[in-house]
């Protein structure tokens, strides 16, 4: 029995350590974790950076309470462009990552960002006002583009800074 509990709670102690506080995604330390365990093993995976854009006004207009909130109805609906296997990562601030288990074609990777584009992109309704913000995506696709899984993080990284880029220049062209 006390062996039992001293397990539970060792478990709980490392779920804690895992898991971002204020969303319950897992956190960056367990991303970290989490690829390394693939790579070991070879498992292929598709990974997905995003960036909330617009995050940042919703901040300084609404305060941080209500940006807390908005990250957390990110966080649900991230979780549903996912199966179970799959995981939802919060890496700080307004940024996110999703792996996905499995090969997966460019098609289905470009498809997939526009799902996570369409879903995040959707209006919030949080705390009496109705939000709206978009995310940049990019992706990577372990093996096919790199066995090492920091050129597909870096990858991943590049593409969703281009992503961004073309984001705002559309912004700043009044679309």
């Amino acid at each position: 029995e006390a062996f039992h509990r001293e397990s539970t709670e060792r478990q709980k102690m490392e779920d804690l350590a895992n898991t971002d506080g204020l969303t319950g995604l897992s956190n960056e330390r367990f991303f970290n974790a989490t690829l390394q365990k693939k790579e070991k093993a070879g498992e292929p995976f598709a990974l997905f950076y995003l960036d909330l854009d617009r995050f940042k006004s919703v901040n300084d207009t609404y305060g941080h309470e209500v940006g807390d909130k908005l990250l957390q109805a990110v966080a649900k609906r991230l979780q549903s462009c996912i199966r179970n296997q799959d995981y939802a990562f919060r890496m700080g601030g307004d940024e996110f990552a999703l792996l996905t288990i499995g090969a997966m074609s460019p098609e289905e990777a470009h498809r997939k960002v526009e799902l996570i584009c369409k879903t995040v992109a959707a209006p919030y309704h949080v705390a009496g006002s109705l939000l709206t913000i978009g995310t940049s995506c990019g992706f990577a696709l372990y093996p096919e583009e790199g066995t090492d899984t920091d050129k597909i993080t870096r990858l991943a990284d590049q593409r969703m800074y281009k992503h961004k880029q073309k984001n705002h220049a559309l912004q700043d062209h009044g679309s």
